[in-house]
């Protein structure tokens, strides 16, 4: 079944065009093998989850992922249908690979009631925070080829204490990190991870290190 995505011209960045998905993509392969630059940008969202102690829940994806597929990658993420608001396709892709249900809150003092409110239920319910959009222009290994894609990127952090099972075919399996051990083995085994985690991890690292401390405070509470 066809998936009509929300794209953006990079001249253009701000007028959403409606696209099929496998069409984006055989463009911009085109586009790159012919001038090594993507000329649009798709919308995803991008959530780093972590539980109560800090640790971040990482992907790896399966082997049979046209994109990226065996590496590491950021906890949940997914294209943003035509029509569809990213907070909603935050709840959508929760649902799809936690397997548990979200609230999505905008800025971060409803983030901390809502974490104060619910820290009894985090096993059965995830918070997620909205924290910035960007365009990013990030390296992808698409059918066995290095394809620079333009993303445009809705990050989100939240918590979750609940169990968490790789979907079928979504993933091969579910790790948790500290950040300390996530830094350790992104420096010793920089191949094994996405190139989106990578960019992610650097660009948003204050804002990760400042919601670690936000968890902290809350376990202490």
């Amino acid at each position: 079944m066809s998936e009509i995505i929300n794209t953006y011209l990079l001249n253009d960045p701000e007028t959403v065009i409606a696209m099929d998905r496998q069409e984006f993509y055989d463009e911009q392969i085109k586009a790159f093998k012919k001038t090594g630059q993507p000329i649009r940008a798709n919308e995803i969202v991008d959530i780093f989850v972590f539980n109560s102690s800090g640790e971040l829940l990482v992907q790896k994806r399966s082997d049979d992922k046209a994109h990226n597929p065996g590496l590491l990658d950021k906890s949940v993420g997914g294209h943003i249908s035509f029509g569809n608001e990213p907070d909603f396709t935050v709840m959508v892709e929760t649902v799809q690979e936690l397997q548990a249900p979200s609230i999505v809150l905008k800025n971060d003092v409803d983030y901390r009631k809502t974490i104060n409110l619910l820290n009894d239920y985090l096993k059965v319910v995830s918070v997620i925070k909205y924290v910035n959009t960007k365009i990013y222009k990030i390296e992808k290994i698409i059918n066995g080829q290095k394809i620079l894609i333009a993303n445009r990127i809705h990050a989100y952090f939240g918590v979750y204490d609940g169990s968490v099972k790789p979907v079928d075919r979504e993933a091969r399996g579910i790790l948790w990190y500290s950040l300390k051990e996530l830094d350790d083995e992104m420096k010793r085994l920089p191949e094994t991870f996405s190139c989106d985690m990578h960019a992610l991890f650097k660009e948003l690292r204050p804002e990760i290190e400042e919601f670690l401390e936000l968890l902290a405070k809350q376990k202490k509470s």
